[in-house]
C-alpha cells in the first residue's frame, strides 16, 4: 500500500507541473538573461592628439557685423565705410527726366543699426569722423590716426537719445527706434551741409568711421548691410535751383579696423577672434567603446591657458563639430551634428562640451574621421578669443569624458 502511494503521489505532482498557468507569473529560468546592464564611465586621457589651430576662416572684410570697440588694453576698434553718390547730374523733378547740375546738399540722414551693445555700459556714445574717400580693403588703423584725430563731424549719446520723449531729439533731428523683436537699436542721424557734403567733381561720395565711447568699456556691433545715407540736394534747373531726394544708397564698402591686431598663434588652442580661428582635434576613439558599446554621454574637457577679454556682450557660443574628411585646416564641416556652449569672457574657468552626438555618430559609421573642429557659431563677429591648453601640456590637456553601456550579454535557452 505504500508502495502504490507513492506511485500515485509522483504521478499526481508530474501532473500538476505540466498543468498550464496563464494567470501566474512566468517562470523560465533557462530564457533569462544571464548578466546585468553595466554603464562605465571613462576618462580618455591620451586619446587627443596632434591638436592644432589656424586663422583666417572668416576676415573683417567677411563679417556681417562691424565692430566698435573701447576696451583699454584689450582693443580699439573702429568701422569705416563709404557711400557713393549718383554723379555730378540729377532729374529736375519727378516728371521731367531732364537733368541739371547738382549744386551741392542741404542735408542727409544717415541709418545705423546696432545689432549688439552691452547694456550695462552708460553713456553710450557715437562719434561720427569724415574719412578720405579712399579707404579700401589695404587701410589700416594706423592709415587713419590723422583724420579720426581732427574731422569730427557729429556725436550723439545714444543713451540720452533713448531717454527722450519718442526717443527724438527736437534740436539735432536724430532719432532711435527699438526692434524689441530683433533686439536692435535704429538710429537715424541728421547730417548738416558740413557734415554731408556733396562734391559732384567726386560723384557725391563720402566716406566716415565710427568710434564708441562709454563710462565704461564699450563694445557694439553695427549691421554692415544696413548703413544707409538719405540725400536731399539742390538742382540747377536753368538756373532755378530745386531741391531733389536722391535715393537711400547703401555703404558700397564696409569694414573695421582695429589695434592691436589679433596675437598670432602659438602651442594654445585659439577658438574665435577676428580673423577667426579655429582648432582641429585628432581623437583616438576606443574600439571597445565604438564597435561593442552604446554612448550615452560625452563630455570634452578644455581648460583655458589665460582669461577669455572683452566686453560682457562679447560672450560667444563655440561649436565641436566634426569633419567628412580630415585635410587639416582645410577640412569640410559635417553640418549634420554637433553640439555647441558658451564661451565668457573675463574667466579662466574649466569649459565643457557635451559632444554626445558627435561620439555617437562615429560609433554609428565606423568609415567616420574621428576628428573635432572648435569653432565660434558666429565668426568674426566678436574679438573674443578662447585660448586653451593642448594635448602636450600633461596636466592640462583636453580630455573626454564618456559615459557607456557594453553589450548586453543575453542568456542562450
Amino acid at each position: 500500500m505504500t508502495r502504490r502511494r507513492l506511485l500515485l503521489l509522483g504521478a499526481v505532482l508530474v501532473a500538476a507541473a505540466c498543468v498550464e498557468r496563464v494567470t501566474a507569473p512566468g517562470a523560465c529560468p533557462d530564457f533569462c538573461p544571464s548578466g546585468q546592464i553595466t554603464i562605465v564611465d571613462t576618462v580618455l586621457t591620451d586619446d587627443i592628439s596632434r591638436d592644432t589651430s589656424f586663422r583666417g576662416y572668416v576676415s573683417s572684410l567677411q563679417a556681417t557685423l562691424l565692430l566698435a570697440a573701447d576696451l583699454p588694453g584689450f582693443v580699439d576698434s573702429r568701422p569705416i565705410f563709404r557711400v557713393n553718390g549718383l554723379g555730378s547730374r540729377r532729374s529736375i523733378s519727378t516728371t521731367d527726366t531732364s537733368t541739371g547740375p547738382i549744386l551741392g546738399a542741404d542735408s542727409a540722414r544717415l541709418q545705423i543699426v546696432v545689432s549688439r551693445r552691452d547694456t550695462a555700459a552708460h553713456n553710450l556714445t557715437l562719434q561720427l569722423f569724415r574719412l578720405p574717400k579712399t579707404i579700401d580693403s589695404t587701410t589700416t588703423f594706423a592709415d587713419l590716426t590723422g583724420p579720426f584725430t581732427d574731422s569730427l563731424v557729429r556725436t550723439v549719446n545714444i543713451d540720452t537719445l533713448l531717454a527722450r520723449t519718442g526717443r527724438k531729439d527736437t534740436l539735432t533731428g536724430d532719432s532711435v527706434v527699438v526692434d524689441s523683436a530683433n533686439h536692435t537699436l535704429v538710429l537715424s542721424l541728421k547730417l548738416d551741409t558740413a557734415a554731408a557734403r556733396y562734391i559732384p567733381a567726386d560723384s557725391g561720395s563720402v566716406a566716415y568711421g565710427v568710434r564708441v565711447t562709454a563710462d565704461s568699456r564699450a563694445s557694439i556691433a553695427l549691421a554692415r548691410a544696413n548703413l544707409s545715407l538719405h540725400w536731399w540736394v539742390r538742382v540747377d534747373s536753368l538756373g532755378v535751383t530745386v531741391q531733389r531726394i536722391l535715393p537711400l544708397l547703401g555703404a558700397a564698402f564696409a569694414n573695421f579696423v582695429f589695434d592691436p591686431p589679433a596675437p598670432p598663434l602659438d602651442s594654445t588652442l585659439a577658438v574665435g577672434g577676428v580673423p577667426s580661428s579655429r582648432t582641429v582635434l585628432r581623437v583616438a576613439f576606443p574600439r571597445f567603446i565604438r564597435d561593442s558599446s552604446q554612448v550615452i554621454r560625452a563630455t570634452l574637457v578644455l581648460i583655458p591657458s589665460s582669461p577669455v577679454g572683452g566686453a560682457p556682450s562679447d560672450s560667444f557660443v563655440v561649436e565641436a563639430r566634426t569633419v567628412l574628411a580630415d585635410f587639416g585646416a582645410k577640412s569640410p564641416i559635417d553640418t549634420r551634428v554637433g553640439d555647441t556652449t558658451i564661451v565668457h569672457t573675463g574667466v579662466s574657468d574649466t569649459v565643457t562640451v557635451e559632444v554626445t552626438n558627435v561620439l555617437q555618430l562615429w560609433a554609428a559609421d565606423s568609415t567616420h574621421p574621428t576628428a573635432l573642429v572648435l569653432r565660434a557659431r558666429y565668426e568674426a563677429q566678436s574679438f573674443a578669443e578662447a585660448r586653451f591648453y593642448p594635448s602636450i601640456a600633461p596636466a592640462f590637456r583636453p580630455v573626454l569624458r564618456i559615459t557607456f553601456v557594453r553589450r548586453f550579454p543575453f542568456g542562450q535557452p
